[in-house]
């Protein structure tokens, strides 16, 4: 047999497309002939020699005889050592050239056996259908029914010029491992087991939908006599996007003029009764047959070409006409998972490109009139509450109207689409449709247009729409979604309370029956990424929705990729527009086919219902359909909105106590009806409850109160009501910025032998307090706060701190505060250590608008209280004639002019202040030499600094006066340290404020206090 006899049946089927490839071999070295020893060269110079010595008698001569045959023998011998070289060298030469020529027969096959892999795929291979669109069904009609049965030795177009006698490069003509084609036109018979018999016409059928174009080729099931097509292994074809892919026909049929390619798949297998002999016929002009069979006698004579998948593993091609030998080839076996794949990707291919014949057919622009229940047509059903009232028309698609039922295929929706698809085009004819369908008080619908309103601007004015929410109001559409639960929750007490399970159960009578809830959501994936908790909120919505009547539609560019998985699992209305991805498409609708949908057609779309996928074109709805539908339901009565309105942005608390009270004449109590413990401050806001409540503190359950926010949050208005709130039933101490005051009252209720009392303690601004009060007031102010905050039970005293932010010193009091009332916030990190959500957080938030125990609050507000003045013990100082005061000053100089401006009129006052220089002698009354008298009946006032007065260097009579010991000592413009130096004691006095003439009056034995040496 000759190279070229290998694979003859598959030669003319797969010429590639590069010209053949033509080399040339190199020629054999030939062996030379060996020489012979030169032996009458050899002879003559001895018989030379020989002739000479008989002459000469010289025996020298004699040397002559013996060079010749020494140089005879040194000539052969070197004649043969080049010969040797010379034929190493060819030899050598030869070697390499014949290497250099197998490897490039070796890349001439390979590259030969790509471009057939190329030119004809098969099988996992066949993914190189996600190269360009265009350059599917680009295939010359001479190629479209070459197809590649799998892998084997056939001949190859490489020709070596080489000898007549040379057999050593025949081998080039033979291509290993290489696809062998066939023409499928010729017929293909496949004999072996279903399973795998299968598996190769599946990539032979589907080589076959890749090479011929939808427009010109349909693929049929063979429904000739004798046939056993089995329709479940051969479904995919019904995806395929060539004609009348699902029609039967019959192969053998003749006398029709069919135009295209007619694809025919048979399948004949043994039964108990006698195998009949082959069947002869011609199928129709241009039609491909491919049989299976498990005997070769049940094939069609038709099919040439015949496959033998034997029980051993071994196939072999064989010619059924006998013009060819056989071939062992590895067929190529396709899954049908694997060939759904594929065909979905064709059918995707064939969208993009417009070989799709079902694209010819669609309209490019629908009006909604013309599919709509409007301007005169009636509803389906006239009795209301059908089960199939969410069942509208949308859109046109091959066969007619494209309807969508929402209870039905749902009970929930996923729509998906790109920029300029028309997603918002299809809602509003989709919501239009509902609202043209059932009346308000069967349906309601809840709009939510994540784009600033542009989506649904149109429709809400339809007299079934219940309430518009939009991105542009800061958490409205996070607080209406959360209130549908509170909405699941009444319908599920309806239906309890009525013995029903469902909405349309008849024990519900048509008046006790809520309406249909619809909630059309746009760019979910933005209202999700705002708020990501409304995850579970929507997942619960979704589970237990459907027997509710509580229906949802999610419109978004990629919902696939954002909505969680126990929300897809309940959508399974699916429907998408043209996407940018396959991925997105395959998420939505399992195959890829809407990425190929034309950019240029808005509303084309593609939905599908979990059973089959139809493609249409959506309706566009125009003013006056909108129109129709309000004018037809003008006189219903509105529908219950199920969610209440925001909370307002002012609110008296006196609105708030009646509320609570659940009184409307005006007599309010304030608090609970248990103790009169409670303190209302504000109006709670409850959307998961559908309901509005006073938000009340009770200090026995919530603890110790922190109030965080920023300046102008609504702070002292927040202590003002509760001030206003508690009066009465409370004793209220309130700090605002009096330091003294606030130490004052600090101090005296964290005093241990203190009768306990109801008391409410109220501390504006607790970090500006601290600061205040410097490091060793302000550690006993700390110290006095924590025990308030952890023994106020005990005492009775109940704790409200105002502070900017959780850090600095209110950190150290945060474990003892059980509550906290979260106001505006300049800083998000503030805003989530306070433990408030994200979502709530805004640097533009209204005064008086809080977070408090889960639930956002408006603060109510008050006429602000009238305090008066400063509730301390600071004494007005007047020196008594007579009188001698020594006041210990660090500010000697400025003091001493302030009290000569002061009026003094109703006694002398002498003032005198020791030298700063060291002094045996004291300056009196500005004269150093002035002596002190015993009976001067002026008051005297000594200014002294703490070093010198505690220095031991002052003598009563020379630089104190002689009545020292009865002075009083005023401690001014010193510290406590200076404090405790001079009076040689280790009391913490009072805390002063920032006041120029405050100052510490001390005498041993008796309570420090507070004098104002500067008051008037």
């Amino acid at each position: 047999m000759s190279p070229t006899d290998v694979t003859a049946s598959a030669i003319a089927s797969h010429r590639t497309t590069t010209p053949p490839a033509r080399l040339h071999a190199p020629r054999k070295p030939e062996e030379a002939a060996s020489g012979s020893l030169p032996i009458l060269a050899s002879i003559a110079p001895v018989v030379g020699s020989l002739a000479l010595f008989a002459i000469t008698r010289s025996p020298v001569t004699l040397v002559f005889a013996a060079l010749g045959p020494l140089i005879a023998v040194a000539g052969f011998v070197d004649a043969r050592w080049t010969r040797r070289r010379r034929g190493r060298r060819a030899r050598a030469a030869y070697r390499l050239a014949a290497d250099e020529l197998e490897r490039e027969i070796e890349r001439a096959h390979a590259v030969e056996r790509e471009e057939l892999r190329t030119l004809h795929p098969a099988g996992r291979s066949l993914e190189l259908l996600d190269g360009p669109d265009r350059a599917r069904w680009r295939v010359p009609d001479h190629r479209r029914t070459l197809v590649s049965v799998g892998r084997g030795e056939t001949a190859s177009s490489v020709r070596v010029d080489a000898a007549a006698d040379d057999e050593r490069w025949a081998w080039a003509a033979r291509l290993p491992d290489a696809p062998v084609v066939v023409d499928a036109a010729e017929g293909i018979g496949i004999v072996g087991g279903r399973v795998l018999a299968r598996a190769v016409a599946r990539s032979i059928l589907v080589q076959l939908g890749r090479q011929l174009p939808p427009h010109a080729a349909e693929f049929t099931r063979d429904a000739a006599p004798g046939s056993d097509v089995e329709g479940a292994p051969w479904a995919f074809l019904d995806d395929l996007p060539h004609r009348s892919a699902a029609i039967a026909v019959d192969p053998f049929q003749s006398g029709r003029d069919v135009e295209s390619v007619r694809v025919s798949i048979s399948e004949r297998w043994q039964t108990g009764t006698a195998t009949p002999a082959r069947q002869v016929g011609r199928p129709p002009a241009g039609g491909v047959l491919v049989a299976l069979s498990d005997t070769i006698e049940l094939l069609p004579t038709r099919c040439r070409h015949l496959l033998v998948l034997d029980a051993d593993g071994r196939t072999t091609l064989a010619d059924g006409t006998g013009a060819s030998p056989s071939v062992t080839v590895a067929p190529t076996l396709l899954a049908e998972a694997e060939a759904q794949h594929l065909v979905g990707a064709l059918a995707a291919a064939a969208l993009t490109t417009g070989e799709s014949p079902m694209l010819s057919s669609l309209p490019s622009n629908v009006a909604f009139e013309e599919v709509g229940p409007v301007r005169g047509r009636r509803p389906h059903d006239e009795a209301g509450w059908a089960p199939d009232a969410l069942r509208v028309p949308i859109g046109l698609g091959t066969d007619g109207e494209v309807t969508l039922d929402l209870a039905a295929d749902g009970p929930h929706a996923l729509v998906g689409g790109t920029t300029g698809s028309g997603k918002s085009e299809l809602l509003i004819t989709w919501i239009t449709a509902l609202a043209a369908r059932s009346s308000p008080r069967e349906l309601s619908l809840l709009l939510v247009d994540c784009k600033g309103g542009a989506s649904f601007g149109a429709v809400e004015s339809l007299p079934h729409v219940v309430g518009m929410v939009t991105d542009l109001e800061p958490g409205a559409a996070e607080r209406v979604v959360s209130s549908l639960r509170a909405e699941l929750r009444h319908r599920e007490r309806i239906l309890a309370r009525f013995g029903a399970r469902h909405l349309l159960d008849s024990a519900l009578a048509p008046d006790d029956r809520p309406a249909r809830l619809v909630v059309v959501v746009d760019e979910f994936q933005a209202l999700l990424d705002a708020s990501p908790h409304l995850h579970q909120v929507f997942a619960d919505l979704a589970a237990r929705g459907r027997s509710l009547g509580l229906h949802l539609i999610l419109c978004s560019q990629r919902p696939a990729a954002v909505a969680a998985d126990a929300i897809l699992a309940n959508c399974t209305l699916r429907l998408s527009l043209r996407v940018t991805s396959r991925q997105d498409s395959t998420a939505i609708l399992g195959v890829a086919d809407a990425a190929a949908l034309p950019a240029g057609t808005p509303g084309r779309c593609i939905v599908w219902n979990g059973e089959g996928r139809v493609v249409f074109q959506a309706a566009v709805t125009s003013p006056g359909d909108l129109t129709a539908v309000r004018e037809r339901w003008r006189h219903a009565p509105r529908p219950r909105r199920p969610w209440l309105d925001p909370l307002p942005f002012s609110l008296p608390l006196q609105a708030v106590l009646a509320l609570d009270s659940g009184r409307t004449d005006g007599q309010t109590r304030t608090g609970d009806e248990t103790d009169g413990e409670g303190i209302v401050f504000g109006l709670a806001d409850l959307p998961e409850e559908q309901a509005q409540r006073p938000a009340i503190w009770r200090p026995s359950t919530d603890g110790s109160l922190l109030v965080l926010g920023a300046g102008r949050s609504g702070r002292t208005s927040f202590l003002d009501t509760v001030e206003a709130s508690a009066r009465g039933r409370w004793r209220v101490e309130r700090v605002a910025h009096d330091a003294e005051q606030g130490w004052d009252v600090i101090m005296a209720l964290a005093e241990p032998l203190r009768p306990p009392e109801r008391i409410l303690l109220l501390v504006d601004d607790v970090e500006s307090l601290l600061a205040t009060a410097g490091d060793e007031h302000g550690a006993a102010l700390r110290e006095a706060i924590l025990t308030l905050l952890r023994d106020g039970g005990r005492r009775g005293v109940s704790v409200v701190l105002v502070a900017s932010r959780v850090g600095g010193v209110v950190h150290r009091f945060s474990a003892h505060l059980d509550s906290t009332v979260v106001l505006r916030l300049a800083d998000r990190q503030d805003h989530l250590v306070a433990g408030a959500p994200a979502s709530c957080f805004d640097p533009r938030r209204p005064a008086g608008r809080a977070h408090w125990q889960d639930a956002e609050v408006q603060i109510a507000i008050t006429s602000p209280l009238p305090h008066g003045a400063p509730m301390t013990d600071a004494h007005r100082w007047r020196p008594a004639p007579g009188s001698t005061t020594v006041v210990v000053t660090r500010a000697p100089g400025v003091l001493r002019s302030a009290l000569q401006q002061r009026d003094t009129s109703h006694a002398e006052v002498r003032l005198i202040e020791p030298a700063a220089e060291p002094f045996p002698h004291p300056m009196v009354a500005g004269n150093r030499n002035d002596a002190f008298r015993h009976d001067d009946p002026a008051a005297v006032i000594v200014l002294v600094d703490p070093e010198t007065w505690s220095s031991g260097r002052l003598v009563v009579g020379r630089d104190l006066p002689p009545r020292v010991a009865r002075a009083d000592l005023v401690i001014h413009a010193c510290s406590a340290a200076d404090f405790r130096q001079v009076t040689r004691s280790r009391e913490l006095p009072p805390l002063l404020g920032y006041a120029s003439g405050r100052a510490w009056w001390w005498r041993a034995g008796e309570p420090t206090r507070r004098v104002d040496l500067l008051d008037d």
